[in-house]
């Protein structure tokens, strides 16, 4: 059953945000339709091709991690680790030492250790940066450099750092072959990922209304709340909402703010219905509303116009849906 007053997802220009950011709102999107099995089953294949066009935007976006995650690069990793455990447990056990001043430089070398936060666990590059960092703090000491040979510590401390370079130099090679990427793959994913969230709002939109019975409400009230979310973020970067909502009434209103302080950018605004929003430079009221400019005012009878510049429709152009209480079914999320 027809339903012109059904819930619609909200537009949003998502053309103002940046690779970084678009990833991150589409696949929490992508997340939410995976998650929902009234959606995938209603939405079928748009759904499906969505989801994938989110995947490969963040593989083209990201360094694939099949790239990074090799085999050499793992099997590496494990040999550093190895080599990491025994220097730890050797500082460790040096710590015992009669000698006191052999164990001073053991505590010494344990608290380096601390103090770098050594992990076997950790992300790579993390792993290999702290590892780097701690073999300069104790290099930099003549002392401690002076005492390893005597505690039988010195080829630990090569060995580590023979093989954290060696593991430095393979993860350099990896990166260096997704730093190259061209552009123009990150631009085509792009166009992808924007094409299959259209058809994913339009496909959405249209059955909301047109099945009536209420089923995707709950689906696209989360994707509506991840699009409030992401506006925010613009509004944050003073970049601008560059927004339009929908409601479940289908209804739109037309809006623009106002500043007297010697030149005007008025604002009105014109209410059918719902809670949707189009933003503009500009609207009109009828039935006894003002004209405001650089302070003064004007009262014109029954009727009269607020100008303030063009008027904008953002999330790419489309219609509100005002008179056929169909919602943003050409617009931009």
């Amino acid at each position: 059953m027809i339903n012109l007053n059904a819930k619609q997802i909200a537009s949003f220009d998502y053309t103002r945000l940046d690779n970084a950011t678009l990833l991150s709102a589409v696949d929490l999107m992508s997340q939410h339709v995976q998650h929902s099995e009234v959606a995938r089953q209603k939405l079928g294949t748009i759904a499906d091709a969505f989801v994938g066009a989110t995947s490969a935007y963040d593989e083209a976006y990201n360094p694939s991690q099949k790239d990074l995650l090799t085999d050499v690069l793992y099997d590496m990793d494990k040999v550093r680790d190895k080599a990491q455990t025994a220097w730890h447990e050797n500082i460790l056990a040096a710590q015992r030492s009669p000698n006191e001043q052999k164990a001073m430089v053991a505590r010494q070398l344990v608290q380096y250790y601390k103090d770098y936060k050594l992990e076997t666990g950790d992300e790579y590059m993390k792993q290999t940066t702290n590892i780097s960092q701690m073999i300069q703090a104790v290099e930099a000491s003549d002392a401690i450099m002076a005492a390893l040979p005597t505690m039988g510590l010195d080829d630990y401390l090569t060995d580590l750092k023979t093989k954290n370079e060696a593991f430095a130099a393979k993860m350099a090679e990896r990166t260096a072959g997704t730093v190259g990427r061209e552009k123009g793959v990150v631009a085509a994913a792009r166009a992808e990922v924007e094409k299959a969230l259209r058809n994913l709002i339009r496909a959405t939109n249209v059955v909301s209304i047109y099945e009536g019975d209420g089923a995707l409400d709950l689906f696209i009230d989360t994707i509506n709340a991840e699009i409030e979310h992401f506006r925010d973020i613009l509004a944050r970067k003073g970049v601008g909402s560059g927004s339009s909502s929908s409601s479940n009434s289908g209804s739109s209103s037309n809006s623009g703010s106002s500043s007297n302080s010697g030149s005007s950018s008025n604002s009105g605004q014109t209410e059918q219905g719902g809670s949707s929003s189009e933003q503009g430079g500009g609207s009109s009221e009828q039935g006894g509303s003002s004209s405001e400019q650089g302070g003064s005012s004007s009262e014109q009878g029954s009727g009269s116009t607020e100008q303030g510049g063009s008027t904008d429709n953002l999330g790419g152009g489309g219609n509100s849906g005002g008179d056929n209480g169909g919602g943003d079914d050409d617009e931009n999320v």
